[in-house]
């Protein structure tokens, strides 16, 4: 594929990228969001309906994962790096909705910033701005055919 077309390309999905963000409200259901855009430092955490929580959070880290991923498929063609990068964000999901729901559902207090920031990483396609680098560096330092 030709460098402009695989810039347009990039250039869609990251437009893909935004396009989720921007109609989250209407595509996803998050209680939590309400809860951190007003006065979240003297309450506690809302009362959420978990499954419901767990199974929205996953389609958008679902999708978002998705569109990150051939965002770093088109700029990197070669297979080298698929399972890994596949892997991660499968591992990551994993840990960080083990930990969030954890904390939802058995009421751990340990501040208002940990459970913000742990959602922030589910929500938010963050990954891709550390991958996206990582594997250019990679390639120009080690020389890697990704």
């Amino acid at each position: 594929m030709k460098r402009w077309m695989r810039f347009i390309l990039i250039s869609l999905l990251f437009f893909l990228l935004i396009l989720v963000r921007a109609y989250e409200k209407t595509l996803f259901y998050d209680p939590l969001e309400k809860y951190y855009e007003h006065d979240y430092l003297y309450l506690p955490l809302p009362e959420v309906n978990t499954y419901q929580l767990f199974v929205s959070y996953f389609f958008r880290y679902f999708i978002n994962s998705i569109i990150s991923f051939a965002i770093l498929k088109v700029a990197f063609p070669h297979r080298s790096f698929i399972r890994t990068i596949a892997s991660f964000y499968a591992l990551a999901f994993i840990l960080l909705s083990t930990v969030l729901f954890s904390l939802i559902i058995f009421n751990i207090d340990v501040g208002y910033l940990f459970p913000f920031y742990i959602r922030r990483f589910i929500v938010h396609p963050v990954f891709i701005i550390v991958l996206l680098p990582f594997m250019y560096l990679m390639r120009k330092r080690y020389r890697l055919n990704l």
